[in-house]
């Protein structure tokens, strides 16, 4: 009886583990750029933008230096009781299907409890990687006086625009396609 309760158990765990694989992935880093895409230059008089190393929620690192080799890189800072950037969200993700693999978008958190940071990315079916920024530095480099913030970074780590109070999702899109991506 023991061996068959137990082996329902493992069942049920492996089932439990598969079924949550089989959702949206959380904070997928983008493929390899598509052929054929490229990156508009930055305007020479674009500052540079503060290089960031950051530590994922799943325990990874991140650098955004090696990542504007390859793409620009959009930021937006959050924090989970945010009810303004809770309803950017949506339009935002929308960006973020539309620039799959050309733009990686990476959410920055700061005050917010690492748990309440994984709950909001779920109930707000958040797809790209996720950073809580405990000691703050990361949102000094940007000037971030509160959330929400968002910030468009080139190819080659100049800052073409930031949106101090968040960003609609349609103006957000128009940006990169005007600025970042040919």
């Amino acid at each position: 009886m023991r061996g068959a309760l137990a082996a329902l158990l493992v069942a049920g765990l492996v089932a439990g583990a598969l079924a949550g694989c089989a959702g949206t992935p959380r904070g997928r880093l983008p493929g390899p750029v598509p052929s054929g895409v490229e990156f508009r230059p930055a305007p020479d008089d674009a500052p540079p933008a503060p290089p960031l190393t950051l530590e994922l929620t799943d325990g990874t690192t991140l650098d955004l230096a090696e990542q504007w080799d390859e793409r620009p890189v959009v930021l937006v800072f959050f924090e989970t009781w945010c009810t303004r950037c809770e309803g950017q969200q949506g339009p935002i993700n929308d960006v973020v299907e539309e620039y799959e693999d050309e733009v990686l978008f990476v959410g920055v958190a700061n005050l917010s409890d690492p748990g309440d940071v994984a709950a909001y990315v779920e109930d707000n079916d958040i797809t790209y990687p996720v950073a809580v920024d405990p000691t703050g530095d990361a949102w000094l480099m940007y000037a971030v006086a509160e959330a929400p913030l968002v910030a468009l970074v080139s190819k080659d780590g100049r800052l073409l625009r930031g949106w101090p109070e968040g960003v609609a999702g349609r103006e957000l899109s128009t940006t990169i396609a005007e600025l970042a991506v040919r």
